[in-house]
């Protein structure tokens, strides 16, 4: 399993950094209504900036264990 660096955005394949900077760019109100798919299984993903334990990328907003780009479960 890898981390998603690029995903779907209205049948455009776009890299996380290009996400960023729609999602960074667009008013509260329409940040909802960006709809970014995963590349792999097509399902709805967000975009994650880069943290300190963390590089940016695509997370599912829903869980999907069939899918390449699905994180694993941590443990705590």
């Amino acid at each position: 399993m890898g981390m998603a660096k690029q995903c779907k955005f209205f049948g455009h394949i776009i890299t996380i950094d290009k996400a960023l900077s729609v999602r960074d760019g667009a008013t509260p109100e329409h940040r909802h209504s960006l709809v970014f798919e995963c590349d792999k299984c097509g399902k709805p993903v967000r975009p994650r900036a880069a943290g300190d334990k963390h590089v940016a990328h695509f997370v599912h907003i829903k869980e999907n264990p069939e899918c390449l780009y699905t994180e694993p479960a941590r443990e705590y």
